[in-house]
């Protein structure tokens, strides 16, 4: 019985269905009051019996195993609880009078036990503990063998078990799905790189670059985004040290801060139209855009032709399969043809330019007759990285005049886009970005260009206003998903170290902006249903937290919960997103939180005026955003926030529980055991604020030593009961000795 109380404590939220049978089922609760009267089924059965389902619920004398009664009631044994031919009115065959005599007074002594514990005033019953009463006053009296046969013996004595949900009952599903499109970013009109004024001057670099064809762009499957991107940080060593050649990895030197490797890009026709990217839309839905070196004939001595052929940057035209992987030999030179089919940089460019403007024009070396709806891709074996990021000639990090080139590697990507204007792939979009900002460097990569890419409207920018409509939209009517690359690989039992280093990764960062357009709840939706930096979360919950604050000095008598608010919709979110580490960060990150306030009650109202007036004014240059979700997400115990480095160290070592969270209603939408142990934890807590977790251990201290006083008295009954633990935990982890 102890065992099946710490039990409890740790699975609050489980419901499981009853199992599907013809006969309908009754729950019994499993307490030594009512163990004396349970039966196995009848001896002569070589029916094997359905393993027992364990129900949670709010009580920890209320473990109920459902299989109960269809053990005792096997064998016509329900119509010989009202008497039979036999003269045996007993559940078992062959049970004498004086035995199911006995049976009968141990069942109304169960019945009365509690009845004489609150006449005598030893027990104080409140509502939970008067509904406990009546259950097991009720379990005794469906027990009893005299039990009319008149009416059906289950109809008649029903259990209810309080807080039981046979069903799971999903939540309501919202509005937008993740193939839904944002249709405003269609209807969006096409705007010139020298007229919009709300673009900033990357994205107009980046839509100008597309334009005139000086671009070049590369789909990635989402599931090879961290190889890619580990390109730029880790040198592969030369497939042969005898015959180096031209392909080969440049290592990181002098004013080349990342690693410079040879890939296989697309250049796109003007605007990005006409023609398909690599990969299908549902694997390779976003990718990354490189600018091509710029050769001015005033400042060049050297041509694009003349760099192309020097550095082996070789490229093929439309519909040619190069398949460069298999076709460059240990030397680093073309085999099977393909260095023959080798075109001009200039000569994809009069190609693209045909298939936008003639009506016949040549694909893969043959002329097609009134051309096609959508051309195939073109490849350029392209060097990248090398330096960072440049914009209008200076690297945004440094601010250092720099030039690209096929020499030494065109830099990081200028632009990320996405191929669809869906919102599944928008917020992979938003997702990769957050990858690009872990991995590379937020000083290198913060306010790149999004760019939208499809092969009928072209290039459309994805501005900051944009976004954060895309974000609102999202937190308000679409149903929230986890990565699916990575879904099955971030489960509570299944969570491989590369699974979750994705995860950490590509947490987005809601930034002041984004948390001042948006509302704190729909912050924290974001956060529950798709993902969000601790940094971005403990912002949102803190800002929730001095809200209630305020309005508790200017009204004593208010009560506003603002932050719970917030945790509920945030886990509210997770829930309907499946996610169990996202409902952990937050329900982690809100104990932390409102640890925090128990401590900002101790100071003035002047002071915590002036804490909201200063909170985000300082701010590391180059922060790693992700570190404390690091902690939280991948350790196993919590870590100090950068939010609360300054005060973490005299925080007291025994934190009071935070404010009840109402859990109720989550707990019966999902059958995940992740999220029923965090949604679990919030009950224990909530019970440890309220008091009633005192009262359940000191029920269990009641039925433990009441289970001890049955056992001293009986041999069988200690026998039955261990006989039922091994049936209920034999698959359960327990600490249980398998041959004890």
């Amino acid at each position: 019985m102890a065992e099946a109380a710490t039990r409890h404590a740790t699975a609050q939220g489980r419901n499981l269905p009853s199992p599907s049978s013809d006969r309908p089922h009754l729950q019994r609760s499993d307490s030594p009051r009512t163990r004396l009267f349970h039966r196995s089924r009848s001896r002569d059965s070589n029916k094997p019996i359905p393993p027992p389902i364990l129900v949670y619920h709010e009580s920890a004398r209320s473990i109920v195993f459902r299989d109960h009664l269809k053990r005792a009631s096997s064998n016509d044994g329900i119509e010989r609880r009202g008497g039979g031919s036999n003269g045996h009115g007993g559940i078992l065959n062959g049970r004498s009078a004086q035995q199911q005599q006995q049976q009968n007074q141990s069942a109304e002594q169960a019945s009365g036990i509690v009845q004489k514990a609150v006449s005598d005033g030893d027990i104080h019953i409140h509502d939970h503990e008067r509904a406990l009463s009546q259950e097991l006053t009720d379990l005794a009296t469906v027990f009893l063998p005299n039990a009319g046969a008149d009416l059906p013996f289950l109809e008649k004595n029903k259990v209810q078990i309080k807080g039981f949900q046979p069903h799971i009952v999903p939540l309501d599903k919202l509005e937008l799905g993740q193939n839904d499109v944002y249709q405003p970013l269609l209807d969006q009109d096409q705007q010139d790189e020298t007229t919009s004024e709300s673009w900033t001057e990357a994205e107009k670099e980046a839509v100008h670059l597309l334009r005139t064809q000086r671009a070049a762009v590369k789909t990635i499957k989402d599931s090879d985004w961290t190889d890619f991107l580990m390109r730029f940080r880790s040198t592969r060593k030369a497939k042969s040290s005898k015959y180096p050649n031209a392909h080969d990895d440049i290592a990181p030197h002098e004013n080349f801060p990342f690693n410079s490797f040879v890939t296989s890009t697309t250049l796109l026709p003007p605007d990005g139209r006409k023609m398909r990217c690599y990969g299908s839309l549902l694997h390779y839905c976003t990718g990354v855009l490189f600018a091509l070196p710029d050769f001015d004939a005033a400042t060049n001595e050297e041509t694009e032709d003349e760099a192309v052929k020097r550095t082996e940057t070789w490229s093929w035209p439309s519909g040619y399969s190069a398949k460069t992987e298999f076709n460059i030999d240990g030397r680093g030179q073309l085999i099977n043809g393909r260095k023959e089919a080798l075109v001009s940089l200039e000569k994809l460019r009069e190609y693209n330019n045909d298939y936008l403007h003639k009506q016949d024009y040549v694909v893969a070396g043959r002329i097609i007759k009134g051309g096609l709806t959508t051309v195939p891709y073109n490849e350029v074996y392209l060097r990248v990285g090398g330096l960072g990021r440049i914009v209008n000639g200076r690297d945004v990090a440094t601010g250092r005049e720099c030039s690209r080139s096929f020499d030494y590697g065109v830099g990081l990507p200028a632009a990320l886009f996405v191929r669809s204007a869906s919102y599944g792939h928008l917020i992979s979009l938003f997702r990769t970005r957050a990858r690009l900002l872990h991995l590379l460097g937020e000083k290198h990569i913060k306010n790149i260009p999004l760019l939208l890419i499809t092969s009928e409207h072209g290039v459309r920018v994805i501005t900051e206003p944009m976004q954060r409509e895309i974000f609102k939209k999202s937190a308000q009517s679409l149903n929230p998903f986890q990565n699916p690359v990575i879904a099955h690989n971030t489960t509570m039992d299944n969570s491989s170290g590369s699974g979750l280093k994705t995860k950490l990764e590509e947490l987005i960062e809601l930034d002041e902006t984004i948390r001042t357009t948006l509302t704190p709840e729909e912050c924290a939706r974001l956060a529950g249903g798709f993902g969000a930096t601790d940094d971005s979360v403990a912002h949102v919950l803190k800002d929730a937290l001095l809200f209630d604050k305020a309005s508790k000095d200017k009204d004593v008598t208010s009560d506003s919960h603002r932050l719970q608010d917030v945790v509920n919709e945030g886990l509210s979110a997770a829930v309907r997103a499946g996610d169990y580490h996202t409902s952990r960060q937050l329900l982690i990150l809100y104990t932390l939180v409102a640890s925090e306030g128990e401590k900002m009650d101790e100071r003035t109202p002047h002071a915590l005026q002036d804490e909201a007036h200063s909170k985000n004014k300082s701010k590391k240059a180059d922060k790693q955003s992700a570190l404390g979700s690091e902690a939280v997400m991948l350790q196993k115990q919590s870590s100090s926030l950068s939010s609360f480095s300054d005060t973490s160290s005299d925080m007291p070592a025994t934190a009071p529980p935070p404010p009840p969270l109402d859990t109720d209603r989550l707990r019966s939408a999902t059958n995940s055991d992740g999220l029923l142990a965090v949604l679990g934890a919030a009950q224990v807590l909530k019970a440890m604020k309220d008091g009633s977790a005192q009262k359940r251990a000191a029920e269990s201290i009641f039925a433990i030593e009441e289970w001890i006083e049955h056992g001293e008295q009986s041999m069988a009954f200690r026998l039955a009961s261990w006989r039922d633990q091994r049936a209920a935990q034999g698959d359960l982890r327990i600490a249980t000795q398998n041959d004890s």
